[in-house]
Order: structure tokens, then sequence, then C-alpha cells
């Protein structure tokens, strides 16, 4: 694979992107094509946070922002490969003065010696490259920062075995012919065996085309 391939689309978040993920992506395509409101995603968010929370490819922060964490201050850190994505959530969530590292979800995170209770890996798995037991290999770089007792949890869009409608299969199309997504092959069977190989607890989940992911640690 080349060097933007390894990368997935993380320069197609740019601005006008971020300025309508919220309405268009979450607020459209999500319940109309995949058949998963974003209320769905929220509460399952809403029921995987912690208090010490590294969030790993966190979009435009609309769920950062709107989840209900169980602590007043909670920890917040934030993973991505795209320098603006991370600006643009830090500047959304200011109010919890999150930290922030430019990192290849793909690659060894290095975040030095700190640790989570939780750790979301939301909507990231679809755009990565790659079979679905190469992907998961963004779950086993957050393992080492998940405390015992913690939890990995996630989302991601499946690419065959759902049900979708006409509409749905045409932007199932779009996307991945633009390289938003590449999740062609990407099926519940195959990411349910991959989980079972490298994690002991895990749950699995669908709404729509979307599959939810718990990882108990």
């Amino acid at each position: 694979m080349t060097e933007t391939e390894l990368h997935g689309d993380a320069d197609m978040y740019t601005r006008p992107v971020l300025a309508i993920y919220d309405p268009i992506a979450l607020g459209m395509v999500c319940p109309l094509a995949w058949r998963c409101p974003r209320r769905y995603m929220l509460a399952f968010y809403n029921r995987n946070i912690r208090g010490t929370h590294l969030d790993v490819g966190p979009g435009s922060g609309y769920f950062l922002d709107k989840c209900r964490f169980p602590v007043a201050k909670p920890s917040i850190t934030l993973v991505d490969l795209n320098e603006l994505v991370l600006a643009t959530v830090t500047r959304r969530i200011a109010r919890y003065r999150p930290v922030s590292f430019v990192r290849d979800a793909l690659h060894p995170l290095d975040l030095g010696e700190r640790r989570f209770e939780s750790a979301a890996v939301m909507n990231v798995l679809h755009c990565l490259p790659g079979t679905m037991e190469q992907k998961v290999v963004a779950l086993e770089n957050v393992l080492p920062y998940v405390e015992p007792g913690g939890r990995i949890f996630g989302s991601t869009v499946l690419g065959k075995g759902v049900d979708l409608s006409r509409f749905g299969h045409w932007m199932m199309r779009q996307y991945n012919a633009a390289g938003s997504f590449r999740n062609a092959d990407d099926t519940l069977e195959a990411l349910d065996a991959e989980l079972s190989r490298r994690f002991a607890k895990h749950r699995l989940q669908v709404k729509g085309a979307m599959a939810f992911f718990e990882i108990d640690v």
C-alpha cells in the first residue's frame, strides 16, 4: 500500500467537510442510508464513556460534545492523523481542556504513561484501508493504554451482508469510489472473528448497516 492508502481518508476532513459533518453525515446519511440515527449512536456512547477517556478519530467532536460524562471534570485525550480535526474538536470541547496527539491509528500510538478507563474508536474502521484483519490492528494499538476493567468501544459501517435501501447501496458505492470509505468487503462475521481472536471478551450489536462493539479489558 502507498502512504496515502495507509492513511485512509484522514486528509478528506477539511474545514468545509467538518462544518457540515453533523447535519449531513450524522443527521442525514446515518439515518437514511445506514438506517442508524445519531441518537442511537449517542446512547451507545453514553453507555460506555468513562471519566478518563481516549478518543481515536473523534471526527467533528459531536459525541464528545453531546455525551454525558460520569464525572464533572473528565480527562480527555484525542488522537487523529489530521491536525485540523484535533484543533476543531479541541475548540469544541475546550471546557474539558483535552490533550491531543497527531497519531496514525494503524501504528503504535506512543502515548507514554497515559492510561484510560474508556477508549472510543467510533466510525473509524470503515474508513481504514485493508482487510478486517488489518483494520482491527487499530483496536490492538489502543489496548495497552486502557486500564484493567476499562472498555474499548466503537462502531463501523459494514459493507456486506447488511440490508440497505437503494439509496443506501448508492451511498455505499459513492463513498467507496471517493475513498472516504474502504469497507466494500467488511462483514459482521469478519469483525466478530477478528475481535474473538484478539480479545477475551467482546459484544457486538447491529443497527441497520452499522456494527457496534464493546471490548472489556
